[in-house]
């Protein structure tokens, strides 16, 4: 059994909380007794998304005294600024034991800062200090000389580093416009709209006292793998209800350009044509037994697979139709993930050092800024690259060959990744969120971690109810439900929601297909039309099923080479002799006819196959088949088949579901009494 361990990262020396300090969330209970770390100079460091700025007429007017500084472009490169601070004032982290609860008193203050003008005037943020948010986790305000807060800053990343002198950072933050701003603008609804990233280190006490345990962590062991034992992710949400809390994620538009993007512009109030970007905040917790590792690509190889693993992101949008038809409209690539930051959320039982390794009871986030691959601190579009070079089911990454490694030799190239801010980002065509295709319809915005050896997948995806608007030329979404009584996010697939696996409705089914490449599931609906015809949808989901060529020369990881990544070819439901079928119709994840499958209703079967050209139903990806027909359902033996690679047959398969039945009686099919 491998064990993982990890020593706390640098000390701070423990000083007594002051009797009254800014008003923070919740912090978990225990005995520990409670007090703060003090953190004080260093730098700031903001990336604005250049695309929101426009979308609100924002304009930075003036930055002054900056360290660094990269004026952004829409659809190519956020604008980052870093701000070195003034050695005056401190901020508070507070702390129980070990673990970091909030951020508590006093400040960060800065010489420099922007000015941000818009139609109504403009905002004067130089001598801006960073403070204590009350209303987020570990949040952040950014307020004027003042004191007034004009934004705010949440799903922070965190963690000390003794090197060289001690320092505390918090980056990868959300950066949002605080109540304030949004007023200023005349939208008041616009407040918590984000519009970048937000990232500073700071000076940190150091001499630490032995006889203090160190922050954020100190000593934490937890086995990789063993007998009985389960490694299980899960998302989280705010759910008082059930008991699960987590932060505030919500689902965000990035920008709006015009094809060819990034060089067409940006979307007008009447493009319809425009391919709009979507992302969102995840935040997830080790509801299981072991340590999952978590190290950034690249990087030495380590426990428990010799090489750099780490879990995967990705997400997904679907459209209902009002007819309750459902579509796959949007597709991201893989986000690949870099870091935990071990919140600890019950009781304080966590209190791990951030790093490489997310242990029991622990959690972890990831801020909409982080999924759009925007950093503040200039390090951009490094994190998203193509799902083929990802073997979902045994979450296991192609490095070699990769977009970051092309003549594998296991160093990062230069210039690769995202060469812009639409590479490898979900794209979702403006036409499939606006009537006529919007009129009666429900989205669903679906995302969900890739984990090696995890042992529910279903618990590590979730989806919301989103409603996309667009306001002039500006697009946004809200969260249908949010502030129920309930909760506005689920567990498991978008699919399981269109038909219960567990409490289908009357002729639908939902079964899953489990196969040693991955899995996959397939719902049914059969609807009475009247007059003796049934209409049949199918909606094939494949999770993580591929069949994978790899190279021979680069067999073995860390330096696996993915040749081919393939999923479904066909899938044919059988048709009786006595049965007629018609109106077949197929429904896959982009807009293009050309590369749709080929229909046919011959040969005892209604069936759909991919073209030549590809279009395989790969992995994380829904496709939807129809027909109508003259029989009522009953059950039937369906038929999916895996596509095969250059060097292996294709794969077919069976799954019991319902189709049309046989009918003897042609008496009665006529109409007759």
């Amino acid at each position: 059994m491998d064990t993982v361990r990890t020593l706390g990262l640098g000390l701070l020396l423990a000083v007594a909380a002051p009797a009254a300090f800014a008003a923070s969330p919740p912090r978990p209970s225990a005995s520990a007794p409670e007090g703060a770390w003090l953190a004080w100079g260093g730098q700031a460091s903001f990336g604005f998304n250049p695309d929101a700025l426009a979308s609100l007429d924002l304009r930075i007017t003036a930055a002054t005294a900056t360290s660094a500084r990269s004026v952004g472009v829409p659809g190519k490169r956020y604008d980052t600024t870093t701000f070195p601070a003034l050695d005056a004032g401190a901020l508070e982290v507070i702390h129980r034991g070990p673990g970091i609860v909030a951020i508590g008193g006093g400040e960060l203050r800065f010489a420099g800062g922007f000015v941000l003008a818009h139609p109504g005037g403009a905002i004067d943020l130089r001598g801006f200090a960073l403070r204590a948010d009350p209303a987020a986790r570990l949040g952040i305000a950014v307020v004027d000389a003042e004191g007034r807060p004009w934004f705010t800053a949440d799903h922070a990343h965190y963690g000390f580093d003794e090197q060289g002198p001690g320092t505390f950072s918090m980056y990868n933050m959300n950066l949002r416009l605080a109540p304030a701003f949004a007023a200023a603008l005349g939208r008041p609804e616009l407040a918590g709209y984000p519009v970048g990233s937000l990232e500073f280190r700071a000076q940190a006490q150091i001499g630490r006292d032995e006889s203090q345990p160190p922050p954020d962590g100190g000593v934490c062991s937890a086995p990789f793998s063993g007998q009985g034992l389960v490694t299980d992710i899960a998302l989280i949400y705010d759910d008082a209800a059930s008991g699960w809390t987590g932060h505030d994620d919500s689902v965000y538009v990035r920008r709006c350009g015009l094809p060819p993007v990034p060089n067409g512009g940006a979307c007008t109030s009447s493009s319809t044509n425009g391919k709009v970007v979507i992302d969102q905040d995840s935040s997830l917790r080790n509801i299981g037994d072991t340590g999952v590792a978590w190290y950034q690509k690249f990087t030495s190889p380590s426990p428990p697979y010799g090489n750099d693993q780490h879990p995967y992101l990705i997400w997904n949008l679907y459209r209902v139709d009002a007819d309750g038809r459902v579509k796959q409209i949007g597709v991201s690539a893989v986000k690949h993930a870099f870091l935990t930051i071990n919140w600890a959320h019950v009781n304080g039982e966590c209190g791990c050092a951030e790093g490489h390794v997310i242990y029991p009871t622990c959690e972890d986030t990831y801020s909409l800024s982080n999924n759009d691959n925007s950093s503040s601190g200039g390090s951009q579009q490094q994190n998203l690259a193509p799902r083929s070079e990802v073997i979902p089911s045994s979450a296991i990454w192609g490095r070699c060959g990769s977009v970051w490694d092309a003549n594998c030799d296991g160093v990062m190239d230069g210039g690769s990744g995202a060469q812009n801010l639409y590479d490898y980002r979900m794209l979702v065509d403006e036409s499939d969120m606006l009537a006529p295709l919007a009129t009666g319809a429900h989205y669903f915005f679906e995302y969900w971690y890739i984990v090696r050896d995890d042992a529910n997948i279903y618990n590590t995806m979730g989806y919301r109810e989103i409603l996309p608007t667009k306001n002039g030329s500006t697009w946004q979404v809200s969260l249908v439900g949010a502030g129920a009584a309930d909760h506005d996010f689920f567990l498991g697939p978008l699919l399981n929601h269109w038909v219960d696996p567990l409490a289908p409705a009357a002729n639908a089914m939902n079964q899953e297909l489990s196969t040693p490449l991955g899995r996959a599931r397939v719902a049914v609906k059969a609807t009475d039309l009247g007059g003796g015809q049934w209409r049949y949808e199918y909606a094939v989901m494949n999770f993580d099923y591929a069949h994978v060529r790899v190279d021979p020369a680069h067999a073995s990881e860390p330096n696996l080479k993915v040749l081919e990544n393939h999923g479904f070819a066909r899938f044919s439901v059988p048709l009786p002799a006595s049965a007629s079928a018609g109106a077949l119709r197929f429904d896959d994840a982009d807009n293009d006819a050309g590369n749709d499958w080929v229909a046919s209703s011959a040969g005892g079967a209604v069936s759909w196959s991919a073209p030549a050209t590809g279009n395989t139903l790969d992995w994380g990806r829904l496709y939807h088949f129809e027909f109508v027909s003259d029989a009522p359902p009953s059950s039937a033996t369906l038929g999916l088949v895996g596509a095969a690679t250059s060097s292996e047959p294709d794969i077919a398969y069976t799954l019991d579901l319902l189709g049309p039945s046989v009918v003897d009686d042609t008496i009665f099919r006529n109409g007759f009494d």
